[in-house]
């Protein structure tokens, strides 16, 4: 068993931790958007937003308004790979809908 040096956390418990998991999936996509096509990165931070919430779910800290939220990306994130404008006004309708939480 490995054992981070300055938590006494085991290697495999940080592993295994979803704040871990986001952020090596937030390094890991830093690095995949120098090559990958324009919007790749808006459909990383987007998948990122959604395994945010995920997380939050977890830990307990999010509503119905946020589930939808969730629900939304998840259902209209891969209009990319199809439909380059309907992609984009995604976006825009995530951050309408964002906005409106906010409010």
């Amino acid at each position: 068993m490995r054992w981070c040096t300055l938590t006494g956390i085991r290697k495999e418990e940080l592993i295994n931790d979803p704040h871990f998991k986001l952020l090596s999936f937030l390094i890991s996509s830093a690095r995949g958007c120098v090559y990958e096509p324009q919007l790749y990165g808006p459909l990383r931070l987007i998948d990122a937003a959604a395994r945010l919430i995920d997380v939050m779910e977890a830990e307990g800290k999010i509503n119905d308004d946020l589930r939808r939220l969730r629900d939304l990306i998840r259902e209209k994130m891969y209009l990319l790979m199809h439909d380059e404008e309907g992609f984009i006004k995604f976006l825009d309708d995530v951050s309408r809908e964002l906005a409106k939480i906010i409010k």
